[in-house]
Parts: C-alpha cells; sequence; structure tokens
C-alpha cells in the first residue's frame, strides 16, 4: 500500500502541473484568435478619395450633409447595390468637399460596372445630385477622383 501512495504522490502533483500547462497554452492561442478577429488588417483595404463641388456660388446650410458612395451599377434593370459610403456634414465650409471611401478589393468583381455618386441633403431634401457617371476605376490607382454635382 505505501508504494502506490508514495507514486500517487509524486504522479498527482506531476499531472496537475502538466494539465496547468496544457490549459495555458490552449488559453493563450484563443487569445491570439480572438485578437485576429477582433482588428482585422487594414492593410488588405482600399481607398477612393477625391471631392465633391459645384458651380453655384453659394453655401450650403449649417447641417447639410455631402453624401457619397461606391456602388455597382451593373443591373441596368435593379437599383444600384452600394458597397461603401462616406458622410460629409457641412460646418460653414466652402466647397470643394473632401471624401474617403475605404473598400475591401474582394467586394470587386472586374467584369462589373462600378461608379461613385454624390448628393447633397439638408432636412431629407436634397439640394444637390451628380447627373454623370464617375468610373473610380478609370484613372492610375490612387489619383483622386472629382464628382460635380448639380441643383435640383
Amino acid at each position: 500500500m505505501r508504494s502506490k501512495n508514495g507514486i500517487a504522490a509524486v504522479i498527482g502533483p506531476w499531472m496537475i502541473g502538466v494539465f496547468v500547462l496544457l490549459l495555458a497554452a490552449c488559453s493563450q492561442q484563443q487569445r491570439a484568435g480572438e485578437q485576429s478577429m477582433q482588428q482585422p488588417d487594414n492593410s488588405l483595404m482600399r481607398v477612393i478619395s477625391g471631392e465633391v463641388w459645384y458651380r453655384e456660388r453659394m453655401a450650403l446650410p449649417p447641417g447639410a450633409e455631402v453624401i457619397v458612395t461606391l456602388e455597382d451599377q451593373s443591373r441596368a434593370d435593379a437599383p444600384a447595390t452600394v458597397i461603401t459610403d462616406y458622410t460629409h456634414v457641412v460646418d460653414g465650409d466652402q466647397p470643394p468637399y473632401p471624401f474617403r471611401l475605404v473598400y475591401a478589393p474582394s467586394a470587386i468583381d472586374e467584369r462589373m460596372t462600378y461608379g461613385v455618386r454624390a448628393r447633397i441633403v439638408h432636412d431629407g431634401k436634397l439640394l444637390f445630385t451628380s447627373m454623370e457617371h464617375v468610373d473610380p476605376f478609370a484613372g492610375e490607382p490612387g489619383e483622386p477622383v472629382r464628382i460635380r454635382v448639380s441643383r435640383q
């Protein structure tokens, strides 16, 4: 009996030590996985930047919103699908209004047609909108896109 208790006394703490180490290792792997899921790799994102402008010599009312969208405009018989958007609240600044659209390259299919659209609204009323198709991928990568909007 004494030899069994002696072996159990030696093996018991050893097994507990191994078990604790295994739990600690699993815990560290789970935390690393959680961090990578919580913080996406922004180096994979792409940016379309540019400015929205209009010819009219007028200031926008404070609180007006300049809304720019990147859209999949491939289907003529259906509304465009918005891929990403950007909103700039006007607070006394004058045109042109800068924008920056951040998107995932995986959302772009080279076979489809894409466009950027801009509109300016105030209190739910449309003040200006873009009237022409603007292809954000027509120029050199990183080249600013200019969107002209017309009064409604």
